[in-house]
């Protein structure tokens, strides 16, 4: 079967680290063939074999590794609340 690609906006990015995890993460998980990041846009790209793991299943993961898929992309505010919220500070 031909790979699929699930694109997604995430929350919770805000350091140079937080792509290199979600990669990590993603590329952990069974049928998925390739992973990126791009971290100004907080935009997710999974290339992926549908046979072996569900769109649904890619979002999951997301949620675990505490970057939930989002409808659209996150607002300068959501992006700082977030590093606060990873710093200790209260969002």
């Amino acid at each position: 079967m031909k790979d699929a690609v699930f694109k997604t906006y995430v929350r919770g990015i805000y350091c140079v680290e937080c792509p290199e995890k979600i990669i990590f993460g993603l590329l952990q998980t069974r049928g998925v063939v390739d992973a990126d990041v791009a971290y100004f846009q907080s935009l997710v790209t999974v290339k992926y074999d549908p046979a072996l793991v569900s769109e649904e299943t890619l979002r999951e993961v997301l949620e675990e590794l505490g970057y939930p898929a989002f409808d659209r992309k996150p607002t300068v505010l959501e992006r700082m609340a977030a590093k606060l919220k990873h710093l200790g500070g209260s969002a």
